[in-house]
């Protein structure tokens, strides 16, 4: 039997959000992606982030559209190598409540979607959901179609809901290392623990720069929203 979620959209990109089980929080079904980037980028009065900021980004991972995107080249739809500051400033933007997760909240996300088989009713759901943004419609559509392939080449496993929101994609993504808010980490299961009941010694990644973060090809963010659910 199919097991019940609650989804929401955010109020800025209107992407999808679904609320972990349990938990108190809910998180982005995907990581940013270049789509919601653009939209920071358009109202963002930060001088940081100009054309020269955003051409580096593409420079380091292009963009492509959903039609391109493989299991060889997904990571190309989210945004990748930015620092711990920026990415606290896209996250500011979203909103009150909008943060991004500790070590240990990520890894309760994961134990959590882990125990949960993935379906397509769960996007049939998502795609139900009242101001749901077209394109971000679009993007899941071809991640459903491209993410069972790329798991398939990577470990062969089950498919957990974890996979279905690329938890286990192989994608870092920035956490806090405690609620001090000062240092981060990156948080992701790796190709080669790709299994279902990894432990948080395999998922978690430090950083040489725990202050500031890096820019690495594979390292981007989902932000969480705290409070009740």
């Amino acid at each position: 039997m199919m097991s019940t979620l609650s989804f929401r959209v955010d109020p800025r990109t209107h992407f999808p959000l679904v609320d972990v089980p349990g938990q108190g929080f809910a998180l982005f079904w995907l990581p940013i992606t270049k789509i919601q980037i653009e939209y920071f980028l358009c109202e963002t009065i930060d001088s940081r982030f100009d054309r020269a900021w955003y051409r580096e980004r593409m420079r380091m991972n292009p963009r492509l559209t959903p039609e391109e995107l493989v299991a060889q080249n997904f990571l190309c739809a989210f945004l990748t190598g930015i620092t711990l500051s920026e990415a606290r400033a896209v996250i500011h933007w979203y909103g009150r409540g909008f943060d991004l997760p500790t070590v240990e909240e990520w890894g309760r996300a994961l134990q959590a979607f882990d125990q949960l088989e993935a379906h397509p009713a769960f996007i049939e759901q998502i795609m139900a959901l009242p101001g749901l943004h077209p394109r971000a419609r679009h993007l899941l559509e071809s991640c459903e179609k491209i993410l069972p392939a790329y798991q398939r080449l990577r470990d062969g496993t089950e498919r957990r809901l974890s996979h279905q929101l690329m938890l286990r994609s192989g994608m870092l993504e920035y956490v806090y290392q405690d609620t001090t808010y000062n240092r981060c980490s990156a948080c992701g299961v790796l190709p080669q623990s790709g299994r279902s009941g990894t432990s948080m010694q395999e998922i978690f990644h430090p950083l040489r720069h725990s202050d500031i973060g890096e820019r690495m090809l594979q390292l981007g963010l989902r932000p969480i929203l705290r409070g009740p659910v």
